[in-house]
């Protein structure tokens, strides 16, 4: 009896013992199990440690078979295919992207009409689209529609206007200040434009649209200003704008190359008959470029001066419409500029506040200062 208890007992004992391991290993499966369930949603980098755990997975199939179907139960876990879904970082590289884009995308562009000019006179024109027919009773208008490729909108022009040379077809109705009235209605333009105010009241008479802007005369920092403004009138801001830019950047090079110098010469212009400008004139304001020191310097706008006062202020240098006029004056031959020959003729450029006016001031530059232009 004591043979069939013992032996009763050792198989208890072993199914006991079969049995608790056969719970352990449950345990153990179940724990890794939740162990890999609860790691991944922490942080997704830390999935590459979840391949560490699959081995000790293997392990357990040593003990318990049925239990490895639980460890594969895990393996989603190694949703390491969310890995890539660290792939929104890929699309932070987008987002630039998209910033060029913004960048890239320009500013509306303002409508160009209707666009309105205050004349010389207070009186405001509209425009509603760009003239067509244009009589232009002013030289450097002519040459600032030309230059801006708009001169096929001038229909008529007044008799002294020499350039460019297209001009010479085209129609002349006076002399600028005395202008035929019948003859420009007759052209039947679309707009007139005047320098002097005193043909504005019968112009208008006859209903013309009529725009007074007294010519350019004190400055010529203006001059850019006014080809971008008959770049607007016209509807071709982009031509004018180059023109101007042309213009201000041969300024600023003159500019430049004068700053390293001080004082110029002393000088004197004749325009004719002794008329001189003072310094509050456009070619005043050349002077002042150039670091010359105009000796009519108490004048204002132009005025006649007496030889007397050149003979006494002893112009260094003489810009003159006539050399001979000047050499030929035995009251001058003492003057500083007659002695040395040092009389400029300036090739006519000028006369005309228009996109060449540079031209002549570069010339000028050349003429004075050899060494550095």
């Amino acid at each position: 009896m004591s043979t069939r208890f013992m032996s009763s007992h050792r198989s208890t004992f072993r199914s006991r013992r079969w049995a608790g391991r056969l719970a352990a290993t449950l345990f153990v499966s179940a724990f890794v199990a939740l162990l890999l369930g609860c790691g991944s949603p922490a942080a997704d980098p830390t999935a590459t440690v979840v391949p560490t755990a699959a081995p000790t997975a293997t392990a357990v199939p040593t003990a318990a078979p049925p239990t490895a179907t639980a460890i594969p139960t895990a393996a989603p876990t190694p949703t390491a295919t969310v890995v890539p879904t660290a792939a929104p970082t890929p699309t932070a590289t987008v987002v630039p992207t998209a910033a060029p884009t913004a960048t890239a995308t320009p500013a509306p562009t303002p409508a160009l009409f209707p666009f309105t000019v205050t004349g010389t006179n207070g009186r405001e024109v509209v425009f509603d689209a760009p003239p067509e027919r244009i009589v232009a009773i002013d030289s450097a208008v002519v040459e600032i529609l030309f230059a801006i490729g708009e001169g096929q909108r001038v229909a008529a022009t007044h008799d002294f206007v020499s350039y460019p040379p297209e001009v010479e077809d085209i129609p002349r109705i006076g002399d600028g200040f005395n202008l035929n009235t019948e003859a420009i209605l007759a052209l039947d333009p679309d707009l007139v434009f005047v320098f002097s105010e005193g043909s504005v009241a019968d112009l208008e008479r006859v209903g013309l649209r009529v725009l007074y802007l007294q010519s350019l005369n004190d400055d010529l920092r203006q001059v850019p200003e006014n080809i971008r403004l008959w770049g607007r009138i016209v509807g071709n801001p982009a031509s004018a704008d180059a023109v101007a830019s042309d213009f201000e950047d041969r300024v600023a090079r003159i500019e430049d190359a004068m700053a390293q110098l001080g004082d110029g010469p002393s000088v004197f212009q004749d325009v004719g008959g002794l008329w001189t400008p003072g310094p509050d004139t456009l070619i005043g304001s050349v002077f002042d470029l150039l670091k010359l020191r105009n000796i009519a310097h108490d004048i204002s706008g132009y005025a006649q001066i007496n030889p007397e006062v050149v003979v006494e202020r002893r112009p260094e240098i003489i810009l003159a419409s006539d050399a001979d006029a000047i050499e030929s004056n035995p009251a001058f031959a003492d003057v500083p500029a007659v002695k040395d020959g040092r009389i400029f003729v300036p090739p006519g450029l000028f006369s005309v506040a228009g996109p060449r006016y540079i031209d002549g001031v570069e010339a000028l530059a050349k003429w004075v200062y050899p060494e550095v232009f």
